[in-house]
Order: structure tokens, then C-alpha cells, then sequence
């Protein structure tokens, strides 16, 4: 199993490099074409290769924890921002609980 906090360092950056290449590659494609769309959201779909199976896999806060994560993304459309709020509050809750 992989270290948490590999998995935290290694988030930020795997995220920052597929928006990159994103966006690199948007600007090839043609405004009305749906693979632009499918380009610049690729950091989520990053996200979700790393917390989709291991939330399934937990306890019902960790899947509360992803639905809360998907909510914020939904209405920051900030990856950043979410993957705080998300990593954040799971933390916060297990310390408190």
C-alpha cells in the first residue's frame, strides 16, 4: 500500500501537469469540438483515479467525504479547492470522531 502522504504530495502534481497538458492540447482542437471539453477536465477525472476505489472501499464517512468533494467541485469547478475541502474534512472528521 502507498503512504498517505505520497499520495498527497503526488496529487497536487499529477493534477497541475494534466490540466497543463489540457489546455496544450485544447488549443489544437477546434472550439466547437467535444474532445476540447474532454481536455480541460481532465485534472477531475486524475482525482478520481485517486479517491474512487479507496472511497468505495471505506467507511461510509470516506464516501461521504467524495460526495462532498464532487459537490464542491461542482459549484468551485476548482480542483484545488475541492481536493482541500475534501482531504480537509475527511482529516477533521477522524480526528474528531
Amino acid at each position: 500500500m502507498v503512504e498517505p502522504w505520497i499520495v498527497l504530495v503526488a496529487l497536487p502534481i499529477v493534477l497541475y501537469f494534466t490540466r497543463a497538458i489540457g489546455v496544450v492540447l485544447s488549443s489544437y482542437v477546434a472550439e466547437d469540438s467535444p474532445y476540447r471539453s474532454t481536455l480541460l477536465i481532465l485534472p477531475i477525472c486524475a482525482m478520481m483515479a485517486f479517491f474512487i476505489p479507496g472511497a468505495l472501499k471505506g467507511s461510509l464517512l470516506e464516501q461521504a467525504m467524495l460526495v462532498v468533494f464532487l459537490v464542491v467541485f461542482w459549484f468551485t469547478n476548482n480542483s484545488i479547492v475541492s481536493m482541500v475541502v475534501g482531504i480537509g474534512g475527511l482529516l477533521a472528521a477522524k480526528f474528531l470522531l
